[in-house]
């Protein structure tokens, strides 16, 4: 049985702003890469795995990790694919836009929760993104909404509101004496103003 572990993710992808994707359209014709992989050199990544794939490959990475990164980019140099490192985010809009194939080989500790959303809020549909078959967690991020950075900071407003509200008036129908400073003072119910 297969659980969802969360029905709101702890990623903001604001395609509008940051990733310039208003106004562009994947197009139907030939695409820069049949499949692209994005993520820090690292073995978790398992970015090898685009070595079984056919076409023309790319592996876009950001960090380094000293042995372990010069495994994977030498690994993936030997096997013919091209490697490009810390694109900026209009042009990864770009590249996810024209691309067949994005894969997301990563084991369930590697992430990628976060290059997903950022996929699809630059127009790749879910049918166009390959999980690894072992990466159940993943599963999640193929549909749904894609919250933006206006939509958490919402919430933390909405969540410190009603926090503050249930303190204000928790310590009076419990019975409980307002909170006590430790210098001794009352403290007294406060208001927040938290704009979104």
């Amino acid at each position: 049985m297969l659980v969802k572990l969360s029905q709101i993710h702890a990623f903001g992808v604001d395609a509008g702003k940051t990733f310039r994707a208003s106004g562009n359209q994947r197009s139907g014709g030939p695409k820069l890469f049949d499949y692209v992989s994005v993520g820090i050199f690292a073995p978790w990544k398992r970015h090898e795995n685009i070595l079984d794939k056919n076409g023309s490959r790319l592996v876009v990475g950001y960090g380094w990790r000293p042995q372990e990164s010069s495994e994977v980019i030498s690994a993936l140099f030997s096997g013919g694919v091209a490697v490009w490192q810390n694109l900026h985010p209009s042009k990864m809009c770009l590249l996810y836009m024209n691309t067949e194939k994005l894969l997301m080989a990563a084991n369930e500790l590697g992430g990628g929760e976060r290059v997903i959303l950022e996929a699809r809020a630059c127009g790749l549909p879910a049918q166009d993104i390959e999980v690894a078959a072992d990466n159940h967690k993943i599963l999640e991020f193929l549909d749904g909404p894609i919250y933006n950075a206006s939509y958490y900071s919402s919430q933390i407003a909405l969540g410190v509101r009603k926090s503050l509200g249930a303190a204000s008036t928790a310590a009076h129908s419990d019975g409980n004496q307002p909170a006590v400073a430790s210098s001794g003072e009352h403290l007294e119910p406060f208001t927040v103003k938290i704009s979104a």
